[in-house]
């Protein structure tokens, strides 16, 4: 049996997230269709700046001239991660002010700032009985990361200063870091080397590009209630594409939860003829969702929630809990009637007493 959800009716405000570069990107943005559907819908690009040339200054005019919304979403070059996290915080800082340096050199509009946060992880961490490992032994010492103060504040920092210059700040999340939030806990972020960014928007990445295409719909139907903003979608390489179906599904799905919907990517949906698609959906459709990997979802949900409970009020818990036993057995001692042990010294003065029976 499936459940169904209705999602909004009205459309919402949909961002692509754009990874090409230099002439493959002025070749995507070329393509008069692309322009016109992404300027027709109101649809935003949120264009990757591994590296601010001269073709992604070319490629932002381009689409601020079509009125096309621009989201800067900030990345390092893929030999220094990507990504941002506690071990490269200081990398964070002086990638935007040379971003913000060259946009108002080149005279280029940003609607937002994206900072992309995830955690340094190997891509086996997750596999097996030494992942498991490898993460058991990363949450016993998370209370001991001496970078965690520093690389929050810096962070913390860091969106205000976006915020001066103008800029709406939009966080890019693994949902991980809603239950840490949750609970009100920093034992997950200390874990995994992220930080909980107190962004204008944050986007939950609920992609399946590294797990079965239920991964995502199962991820969106758990969290996406509660966020602002959610993810869809695969990478942009080619054995990761998905499947029309499921793509629509999961924007279906999204819609039902927030207003904000991240697609990616502009690529893969331009390749696969998905732009048109996206363009003519009825946002009043129903959606069904399989209940098995909802509940699986859940489940190792609430396991997850349970966990930060306990390490954020174990030991409360268990004081209270020490506390409580003693007042029930004081109670009780004092509901039970005494009852004085006999003096054995004066019953054996009363049997010496009594006088013997003489033998017959």
């Amino acid at each position: 049996m499936n459940a169904t959800i209705t999602t909004f009716h009205a459309e919402p405000q949909l961002f692509f997230f754009c990874e090409s570069g230099g002439a493959e990107l002025l070749r995507l943005l070329d393509r008069a269709e692309v322009l016109h559907l992404l300027a027709t819908h109101n649809y935003g690009v949120a264009l990757a700046l591994p590296a601010l040339d001269d073709a992604h200054a070319t490629a932002t005019r381009l689409l601020n001239a079509h009125g096309v919304p621009v989201v800067a979403w900030l990345t390092l070059p893929a030999d220094e991660g990507l990504a941002f996290n506690l071990q490269n915080y200081p990398r964070a800082a002086a990638a935007y002010q040379a971003f913000h340096a060259w946009a108002r050199a080149n005279n280029v509009h940003f609607a937002a700032v994206g900072f992309d946060m995830e955690p340094p992880l190997s891509d086996t961490l997750f596999v097996g009985w030494s992942g498991a490992r490898e993460i058991a032994r990363r949450i016993w010492l998370a209370r001991d990361n001496a970078l965690f103060p520093a690389a929050r504040a810096a962070y913390l920092e860091l969106m205000a200063a976006a915020r001066r210059d103008g800029y709406e700040v939009h966080a890019y999340q693994i949902p991980l870091i809603a239950d840490d939030r949750r609970v009100g806990t920093t034992l997950l972020q200390r874990a995994l080397d992220i930080v909980d960014l107190p962004a204008d928007i944050e986007v939950l990445m609920c992609l399946s590009e590294t797990a079965p295409a239920w991964f995502g719909s199962a991820l969106i139907a758990v969290y996406g209630p509660s966020a602002d903003a959610l993810a869809v979608g695969s990478s942009s390489s080619d054995d990761a594409i998905m499947s029309w179906d499921d793509l629509r599904r999961d924007l279906l799905l999204a819609a039902a939860c927030t207003d904000i919907v991240y697609v990616a990517t502009l690529e893969q949906c331009v390749a696969a003829g998905y732009l048109e698609r996206i363009a003519g959906l009825d946002w009043n459709e129903t959606v069904r969702v399989a209940p098995a990997p909802y509940l699986v979802m859940q489940a190792a949900r609430t396991v997850i929630l349970t966990g930060l409970f306990i390490a954020r009020y174990g030991k409360t818990v268990l004081a209270w809990m020490g506390w409580l036993l003693a007042l029930i057995l004081w109670l009780r001692g004092r509901r039970t009637p005494a009852h004085p042990a006999p003096d054995n010294r004066q019953r054996t003065d009363q049997q010496r007493n009594q006088p013997k029976r003489q033998k017959r």
